[in-house]
């Protein structure tokens, strides 16, 4: 049955490169035309004519680069799929290449995807499956899923790790990390540092599927009461192991194209919101995050249901520290700005030893950023264009970059970041502002 399953399919995947000197080849080459991307965007603030050239060339070869990390998997699809949630982090034409990394990825041969069931399984692809689908529905950074029906009728997705990522992971990451420092993404050395490490920490909790389907089984328990209206796959443990993971198939679009397709405006409306609305809740009293927003990882099934994916990395957090923001947040309304300094410097923000900005200077950083969240009524997404302004703010205010966050906080900024990239692509207004403040209300804060 097996090799008859390979024949319909057609065997249109790749075999993964798993050699550590083959993919460090690769990803200097990927390293390269990405560093001219960063320069294009105007990132560095750089002009040299050199550079600038080279951009051009990134920017002519951006399908490329996609190609090539998506043929990598691992620690640069990864780091790609993250650099695509938000069309503004890097050149607009670069980072909708970097987009297809969520759905276009190529995927590895039926003959690994087979091995590796077999291998993690420890029985034959045909006496799991009454039938399985050869051509994957979805190909991500750690491994790709397939369609595929079990014997006692269920439709379930299976997803099988790439072979050799788990081991390829500090070498990638190593090359990934020269290649985000040359190119300046986060304009700071230390920023990028914390990029490659939370990029090291999301692929290695992911790595695990057994944890993935406890997720699974966790978060469909805590939503099932409160939240019908959100689905996530049910987990079946006979067959899960630490590579390979079958659950419960969900139908489903894209999430943000899902939305745009919905004709009522207030119906959009009230997607988007409730999507924001679940994120605040679980991270504000359930004290946990799906960390990992990219867009792909999130569909509108054909019931109106909003359906989450991928729990390989979850999160969880001090409830002190996540009332603590909404302290921050509530400083800012009142435009209390020694107290929320106050509360920055209590959670660990800025460098040792640093001289913190003036209050004047902190309150415009905040107002830039924090608009969403500071303007009354429904706010468009599409329309908060904030990353040029940014970087002409911390042209005028580099000492403002050492007020970095604590590193228990990068992974919730990076999730606001992906969650904001995807509400920027949906055709829908969300009042954020009204959101919070039912949030604060509820948590007692004052």
């Amino acid at each position: 049955m097996p090799k008859d399953w390979a024949a319909l399919g057609g065997e249109k995947g790749k075999k993964v490169e798993t050699g550590r000197i083959g993919r460090a080849f690769k990803l200097g080459r990927v390293a390269a035309r990405f560093t001219g991307s960063m320069i294009k965007a105007g990132i560095t603030g750089k002009k040299d004519p050199d550079m600038e050239a080279m951009a051009e060339a990134a920017l002519a070869n951006a399908h490329r680069i996609a190609d090539v990390m998506g043929e990598m998997k691992g620690a640069a699809m990864k780091i790609g799929q993250m650099l695509s949630a938000d069309p503004e982090l890097v050149d607009p034409a670069f980072a909708e290449k970097l987009a297809t990394l969520q759905r276009e990825a190529p995927p590895m041969d039926f003959e690994t995807v087979a091995a590796q069931i077999e291998r993690w399984l420890d029985r034959p692809i045909d006496a799991v499956f009454r039938h399985f689908d050869p051509d994957p529905i979805g190909a991500a950074s750690i491994g790709q899923v397939h369609r595929a029906t079990l014997f006692d009728g269920r439709t379930v997705a299976v997803k099988i790790q790439y072979p050799g990522i788990a081991d390829s992971i500090e070498s990638d990451l190593k090359n990934m990390a020269s290649m985000l420092k040359v190119g300046r993404v986060f304009v700071t050395k230390e920023r990028a540092d914390g990029f490659v490490e939370e990029a090291r920490d999301t692929i290695l909790a992911e790595a695990d599927y057994r944890r993935e389907g406890r997720n699974l089984a966790r978060f469909s328990e805590m939503l099932a009461e409160d939240w019908p209206d959100f689905q996530v796959p049910e987990p079946v443990p006979e067959y899960t192991a630490e590579q390979v993971l079958v659950m419960g198939f969900c139908e489903g679009e894209k999430l943000d194209d899902g939305i745009n397709a919905v004709e009522d405006p207030a119906r959009r409306d009230a997607l988007a919101t409730r999507f924001v609305e679940l994120f605040v809740h679980l991270f504000h009293e359930r004290f946990t995050l799906h960390a990992d927003p990219h867009p792909g990882n999130f569909m509108l099934a054909p019931d109106g249901r909003i359906v989450l994916l991928d729990f390989g990395c979850i999160r969880d957090f001090d409830e002190e520290l996540a009332d603590d923001i909404l302290r921050m947040l509530v400083a800012f309304w009142d435009d209390d700005i020694p107290r929320l300094k106050a509360l920055l410097k209590r959670r660990g923000f800025g460098q040792a030893g640093m001289v913190w900005p003036e209050d004047e200077v902190l309150r415009e950083y905040l107002q830039m950023i924090l608009e969403p969240i500071a303007t009354p009524g429904p706010f468009r997404f599409a329309d908060f264009k904030v990353a040029a302004r940014a970087r002409a703010f911390f042209r005028r205010n580099l000492s403002f970059l050492k007020v970095v966050p604590p590193p228990e906080l990068l992974l919730y900024f990076r999730v606001l970041g992906g969650l904001k990239g995807l509400m920027t692509r949906v055709d829908a207004a969300v009042d954020l502002r009204a959101i919070a403040e039912a949030c604060v209300a509820r948590r007692g804060i004052s």
